[in-house]
């Protein structure tokens, strides 16, 4: 979440001064499927969706299903409860998140004079240690055990804002991810992916923490540029930082390339006013 925190302090700095800028199983890959948020979530076992690689998680009434992740251990309470604290963090997004992103390109006067650098950060509302007691689940049939993963799915009750969409599925590919984009009225929608991190936990958390961040530059945007004289040469910078607080955070789809290992996820949020 935090790659470089000092790269999104360094643009703050310098805005401030230049300022005054993603086919589950039971589901035939030949004959498209469409979901409906009014319609009951299909009844997947946990590891048939798991083997699947979609995972739908859309909330129903006032629940939303929250996927938990973490590393196998020798105790397996203890893999148990580090899932249900990063499930628990997804049911904190719904009351709010803080983030800023920041954009650094860096272009000399030679064809190869050119990078750019990234980071982002990314502050839930609340402490998402608050949801863990009021996750819902079934011991014998919400917990997994599988390629070096234990994971958990769970229920958390409070949810309000039902978002109002159809995902249809072809070839085993959701069309939010064939599309890179969704249409969900009322709400501000993410589609973004992560490369394979090396684990589970990883590459789930950087795909939607990705989709976050994508929405940023829609609450605010700052840009501005120098020249800076180095040895030889000029190298002009520009930077970009987006921030804002969004809320009602909700991770509706989750799905896995198997070919390349990347996790796409789709995300809805609102602006938080």
């Amino acid at each position: 979440m935090k790659k470089n925190a000092y790269l999104v302090s360094l643009l703050v700095s310098v805005f401030f001064v230049a300022s005054c800028a993603a086919v589950g199983k039971g589901i035939p890959e030949s004959e498209p499927a469409v979901y409906n948020s009014l319609q009951a979530v299909p009844a997947l076992s946990l590891e048939e969706m798991f083997d699947s690689g979609y995972w739908v998680t859309r909330p129903s009434g006032t629940s939303m299903t929250v996927v938990g992740i973490a590393g196998r251990r020798s105790n397996k309470d203890e893999a148990i409860a580090e899932a249900l604290a990063d499930a628990a963090r997804r049911a904190a997004l719904y009351y709010g998140v803080y983030g800023e992103s920041a954009l650094v390109l860096n272009q000399g006067t030679g064809n190869l004079d050119y990078y750019s650098d990234f980071d982002y950060k990314l502050n839930l509302l609340s402490n998402a240690e608050n949801y863990v007691n009021d996750l819902v689940f079934d011991k014998e049939k919400d917990v997994l055990e599988k390629k070096g993963a234990v994971v958990v799915r769970a229920q958390y009750n409070g949810v309000f804002s039902i978002p109002p969409y159809e995902s249809g599925v072809e070839n085993g590919m959701p069309s939010w991810v064939k599309n890179y984009g969704a249409n969900i009225s009322g709400f501000l929608t993410a589609v973004s992916y992560s490369k394979n991190k090396g684990s589970p936990q990883k590459t789930y958390q950087a795909s939607y923490e990705n989709a976050i961040v994508s929405l940023l530059p829609q609450l605010s945007a700052k840009t501005a540029n120098e020249v800076v004289d180095v040895a030889g040469g000029r190298i002009t910078q520009n930077y970009s930082v987006s921030s804002g607080v969004l809320e009602n955070v909700m991770i509706l789809e989750t799905w896995l390339d198997k070919k390349t290992g990347a996790i796409w996820t789709l995300l809805v949020a609102r602006q938080k006013e």
